[in-house]
């Protein structure tokens, strides 16, 4: 026969199998039919799993019996470490596992504390000099008795090729309870941690599985099922093939670099596209130079909380809105900066340091009925434009234009006026025609309804102060119509009304 193999008609025709030393499968030569099998469950299973007769297809000689080590399960050692008995395991019919085998231990009622037996098994691994492969070993459970004092532990160690010379760190799950993992489907596994990258110098990964009674307390008969061990593989690199045009497009290389996740597609000059939800937790996405995100037709990108709780903050710098590239909003860490105008159909002032700071030419525009400006606690409207070098002054509401008014500086210098002239006899007679009057003003009450608000006050009516010729002090609303005045006109006139009667009483004096 050649070194590498052999055509010869001889071998070609050789009938049955390749079969382990207790009988069971490994190769098959026959190819008849659909159902023919390359190789036996025991070896397909480690092609497939990682863990050759990792789903216990293959029992013992003696199916129904316990496994001993005279009653040997295949590729694996029981071994009774100081139960003597009282804890077994042994092969079980179960429909729900693909091999239609689980292996069930049992715990005795009334054992002892402390006592142990484990399963074990040696498995052949791949390994390198850079350490490109990293492995986790993973025992799935289920149907366990709900007992604390009964428990299980998975631990895996790399070995040497002589299986005899320890290497790397043990991969361990730790001890747990029955109860812990309940009656429906479970597993064990260790914490990933960089004990799961093999050594350059590791051979194989032993897997060793430990059934034990606890330090104290009553032992009850209590059982537990393992259907499958299995080895999950992980390799440095990971390339994924173009699906429609691969002569047009390199593959996609996947890989970890320094603890961060590396998705490059098309040698990293093309998208990642995800078709399902992006769950981030314990860490940040971080983008190297920019973040474009485009929503397919118009629908709409939300960012919201999926639970009861406390609502999810998003942060950022600065953000700019629409398509524009110089209206933002942004914030420094001490203040956040409106560039442009802010329309809202609601704003909502709280009590804060510093609630809202327009700086240049910026306005508040509040529309709508009943407008108010909402200021809670001892909140203030601070800040409002100079035209002049003062850093302290009051403000009042003005005209702008039409019925458009505006908080401006109060201001009375002769600095920011101009065309000064002393008030004339019109102004005069104006101020001979204002009537004080006592009204009791109106108010709308809990269902909107207007009623007389039963507080009586003095003051002048605005429609009267226009008759009499004083419009200039009269404020009007949206339509035009006059609303309120100006204190401070209305006592200019009045005291221009009074120099005139302190002339006139004192030429009357002078006769």
């Amino acid at each position: 026969m050649g070194k590498y193999g052999t055509n010869l008609e001889g071998f070609g025709a050789f009938e049955g199998g390749v079969n382990a030393d207790k009988g069971a499968p490994l190769v098959s030569t026959s190819s008849d039919g659909e159902t023919a099998l390359l190789f036996g469950p025991a070896a397909l299973r480690e092609i497939q799993a990682g863990v050759a007769n990792g789903d216990f297809a293959i029992p013992p000689d003696d199916g129904d019996a316990v496994i001993t080590a005279e009653n040997p399960l295949p590729y694996w050692t029981f071994t009774d470490t100081s139960s003597s008995g009282a804890i077994t395991c042994k092969i079980v019919d179960d429909a729900s596992s693909g091999s239609s085998n689980t292996l069930r231990w049992s715990i005795a009622a009334a054992s002892a504390n402390s006592l142990s037996a484990k399963l074990t098994r040696f498995i052949p691994i791949a390994s390198t000099r850079n350490r490109a492969f990293a492995y986790s070993p993973e025992v799935n459970t289920f149907a366990a008795t709900n007992t604390a004092i009964s428990t299980i532990r998975m631990q895996a160690q790399f070995y040497k090729a002589d299986q005899t010379t320890t290497t790397g760190t043990v991969i361990d799950s730790g001890v747990v309870t029955f109860a812990t993992l309940g009656t429906g489907s479970n597993w064990l596994t260790g914490t990933y941690t960089t004990a799961n990258a093999a050594p350059s110098d590791a051979a194989f990964c032993l897997v060793t599985i430990t059934v034990a009674t606890a330090a104290a307390g009553a032992v009850v008969a209590s059982t537990i099922d393992i259907p499958e061990v299995r080895l999950i593989r992980g390799d440095q690199t990971n390339l994924f093939a173009e699906y429609t045009t691969p002569a047009t497009y390199a593959p996609t290389l996947v890989r970890q670099v320094g603890g961060e996740l590396r998705i490059s597609p098309n040698a990293g000059t093309g998208n990642t596209k995800f078709g399902g939800n992006i769950t981030v937790s314990g860490g940040n996405i971080d983008f190297d130079t920019r973040l474009s995100m485009s929503p397919l037709t118009t629908s709409t990108m939300n960012i919201i909380r999926n639970d009861t709780g406390t609502r999810s903050s998003l942060a950022i710098d600065r953000l700019f809105l629409g398509d524009q590239t110089s209206r933002f909003i942004d914030d420094d860490g001490t203040r956040t900066t409106f560039s442009a105008g802010v329309e809202a159909d609601a704003i909502v002032l709280t009590n804060s340091a510093t609630a809202i700071n327009l700086s240049g030419a910026g306005d508040i525009v509040l529309t709508g009925a009943d407008t108010t400006v909402p200021i809670a606690g001892n909140g203030q409207i601070s800040a409002i434009p100079n035209t002049t070098t003062a850093t302290t002054n009051s403000a009042r509401w003005v005209l702008i234009s039409g019925s458009r008014y505006g908080l401006y500086r109060d201001s009375s210098t002769r600095r920011v006026k101009t065309n000064i002239v002393e008030a004339d006899d019109a102004v005069l007679a104006a101020a001979k025609n204002l009537r004080a009057v006592h009204y009791e003003a109106l108010e709308k009450d809990d269902e909107g309804n207007v009623v007389p608000s039963g507080k009586h006050t003095l003051g002048l009516i605005a429609e009267e102060i226009v008759d009499a010729g004083l419009g200039c002090a009269v404020t009007y609303d949206g339509e035009g119509l006059p609303d309120g005045y100006d204190e401070r006109v209305l006592i200019a006139a009045l005291l221009h009304r009074i120099n005139d009667l302190e002339t006139r009483l004192a030429a009357l004096e002078s006769l």
